[in-house]
């Protein structure tokens, strides 16, 4: 008897990997061992190893997007503390895997973002979707008073979501979540009214 392979189960296992080890360092072969499929069944489900990347990635987006708008868009929490508690989960996630995975969505396009137009619309299409959410959670805290008004809400969203990624990716090089807690000090300091 043939067994039935599901292509949910091969996309969570192959985030796991994709963001442990990254694109060009997966192999088609590791994500067939891992799933315990042969590559014809790959091939059924995926393109390429391009194609089953970009399914993972969208995957992985969608998941975070769900948490992300639950968390962002409970108003019976103020806006300065929902994006606190989006970032210190933030923390706490990397922090249990030792600052070495990060996100699924920053590495694949800080890998491939430059190179490969695909991954860089990928890219540019998620964080457009994020940042309007926290936009969104943003300029709530504008019309309370808790944030400062001297941007745009849009600019702000980006200036503290592009800052968080950059606290990850130093995190990451020094398995540390001192650049991420440096982050929430200063940022949340920063941008009070």
């Amino acid at each position: 008897m043939r067994q039935k392979h599901n292509i949910d189960d091969i996309l969570e296992n192959g985030i796991e990997l994709l963001r442990e080890k990254g694109y060009n360092n997966t192999g088609v072969e590791e994500i067939l061992k891992i799933n315990h499929i042969p590559k014809g069944s790959f091939y059924n489900f995926f393109e390429s190893k391009e194609d089953f990347a970009l399914k993972a990635l969208e995957k992985y987006v969608q998941k975070q997007f769900g948490y992300i708008v639950s968390l962002l868009g409970n108003r019976s929490v103020s806006p300065v503390e929902r994006l606190k508690k989006f970032y210190t989960d933030m923390i706490e996630f990397n922090s249990n895997e030792d600052c070495a995975k990060g996100c699924l969505l920053a590495n694949l396009t800080q890998e491939l973002g430059g190179t490969n137009p695909k991954f860089s619309d990928a890219g540019k299409k998620h964080y457009e979707k994020i940042g309007s959410l926290i936009a969104a959670c943003v300029a709530e805290g504008q019309m309370s008073g808790e944030i400062t008004d001297k941007f745009e809400a849009s600019q702000l969203a980006c200036f503290i979501h592009n800052s968080f990624n950059g606290a990850v990716l130093r995190s990451k090089a020094g398995h540390s979540t001192h650049p991420m807690v440096t982050y929430m000090d200063i940022m949340f300091d920063l941008i009070k009214k």
